[in-house]
């Protein structure tokens, strides 16, 4: 009895070992992703399928887009929004620090955004939503990596429909307008020619243009330029940092003193939204310029 006992044993254990390799070869997460659908912080690296004629120079191709999309999201979306993502994806965020609590892992059978923010679509993901995740689920693209059928879209989830997402839009757009218009007269802040034109086309993040207006309140500011680190972008996407001169305007304050006056009003005036960095950065043509940076992806409504 003991030798058919561990017959049947051995037999159950090679069973599942081949049913595991054939679902990595199928391109079956290999990561330990929990099944709720929320990413294990300890996964382990997983590895995509790759098909018969793919060569080295594909793979690394591909391998570079996951990669760069991962780097952009862990360093530039807001560690408190909810993403959905393939098992890949989630497994190589959660590795490089993106909170496992807050990734959703799109089931192949029944892929579910409703609980969601931010949707990371991949190949995979496209197919299984189709046309459908572009015009009604995800219509607008905060970054994107790569191109053709191995391109990478970052998407915001539009949860009540396009039609609503897109009238908040132009909503938050006549909204920023006029905050902008507002800031453009303040005897208080100087501006470039090119942020003129950004803060007159309603082009700054909500969340900067409330900070830089309670800023230009306790001090007066010299605004270079806004901008945003998101290649490939819808270009409805709000710019979410702003780069100020260190120098003084009125020359009451020291640079270093006006720099440190500046770090604490825009920390102080954030909440509830927090900053993504604030620090001192060296821009074209050599000079160096506090910037302050919001994380991704630009809350809808906060204008109305």
């Amino acid at each position: 009895m003991l030798i058919v006992v561990v017959l049947v044993g051995a037999m159950v254990a090679i069973t599942l070992r081949i049913g595991h390799e054939h679902a990595v070869k199928a391109g079956v997460a290999k990561a330990g992703v929990a099944k709720s659908g929320s990413a294990n912080s300890g996964a382990a690296k997983s590895g995509a399928a790759r098909g018969p004629t793919e060569s080295p120079r594909q793979i690394r191709a591909e391998a570079g887009v996951r990669a760069a999309a991962v780097t952009w999201v862990t360093s530039q979306v807001g560690h408190d929004i909810i993403i959905s993502c393939d098992t890949v994806i989630c497994s190589d965020l959660a590795q490089h620090g993106f909170p496992a609590g807050n990734l959703h892992v799109l089931q192949p059978t029944a892929p579910d955004l409703s609980s969601s923010e931010v949707v990371i679509a991949t190949a995979g993901v496209r197919s299984q939503f189709g046309s459908k995740l572009a015009a009604v689920y995800a219509p607008e693209v905060i970054a994107r990596f790569g191109t053709g059928a191995n391109s990478i879209d970052v998407r915001v989830i539009a949860p009540l429909g396009p039609a609503t997402f897109q009238a908040a839009l132009r909503a938050d757009l006549l909204a920023r307008k006029a905050s902008g218009a507002r800031l453009l007269h303040n005897p208080r802040v100087r501006t470039s020619a090119r942020a003129r034109a950004q803060l007159a086309a309603g082009r700054v993040d909500h969340r900067l243009l409330t900070t830089l207006a309670f800023m230009a309140h306790k001090q007066p500011l010299d605004i270079l330029s806004f901008g945003s680190v998101a290649p490939g972008a819808s270009p409805s996407v709000p710019l979410r940092y702003a780069d100020l001169a260190l120098k003084h305007v009125a020359r009451h304050l020291a640079s270093r003193a006006y720099k440190r006056t500046l770090v604490a009003l825009a920390r102080s005036r954030a909440a509830p939204h927090v900053l993504l960095s604030i620090s001192k950065v060296r821009v074209a043509g050599g000079r160096t310029v506090l910037r302050i940076e919001f994380a991704a992806p630009s809350p809808a409504g906060l204008s109305s």
